[in-house]
């Protein structure tokens, strides 16, 4: 009976990422991905996009070129697929990846009231122990770092403000200094 659940269940999540694919290719200017069994589509902003470079362009200093990306889709089984707005994988990661080769996962707010970055993902990254999760928010002018995924959440759970700068200690040993003095704020 599992095995005919779980079938319908991937089926399921194929069908609704095939959909994702057909509406992207027309739908310009949007995030869409899959949260649950809802999709999701989010206006991009100027903001998103330079936080999302000045993060990668820190990374890449730090790491090397081959170690951070933007929009690459990460599995995690019987779950939803992610696509973190940056994600900082182990060194020698291989496609298809995995929640396995992820070091940390960043995403930056793309609306107000957002409950996907703060809910969703915080969840679905801690129950998968992704070590560091970097929630970037323009509307407040706020980083929360989570780390130390234990049972399902995030143990440490620390808050910087824009200006400052917040180093990520990776599992592999390397650490990655991000200042944030360059973030711009939304309204």
């Amino acid at each position: 009976m599992a095995t005919q659940t779980q079938s319908l269940r991937d089926a399921r999540i194929e069908s609704l990422h095939n959909a994702i694919d057909r509406v992207s290719s027309v739908i310009e200017g949007f995030k869409i991905e899959a949260v649950g069994d809802r999709v999701i589509m989010t206006p991009q902003s100027s903001v998103q996009s330079e936080t999302i470079a000045d993060v990668i362009d820190a990374v890449r200093a730090a790491l090397g070129r081959k170690r951070a990306y933007s929009d690459v889709l990460i599995k995690f089984p019987g779950e939803p697929e992610r696509c973190p707005d940056v994600a900082i994988l182990e060194a020698g990661a291989k496609e298809q990846y995995s929640y396995e080769d992820l070091l940390a996962a960043i995403e930056v707010v793309s609306s107000k009231y957002d409950k996907n970055d703060y809910v969703v993902k915080t969840e679905q990254y801690a129950r998968f122990n992704v070590p560091i999760y970097l929630i970037i928010d323009p509307f407040r002018g706020e980083c929360d770092l989570l780390t130390r995924p234990l049972d399902g959440t995030y143990a440490t759970r620390d808050l910087f403000k824009y200006g400052d700068l917040i180093t990520l200690h990776l599992a592999d040993g390397s650490a990655v200094a991000l200042p944030t003095d360059t973030f711009d704020r939304r309204k």
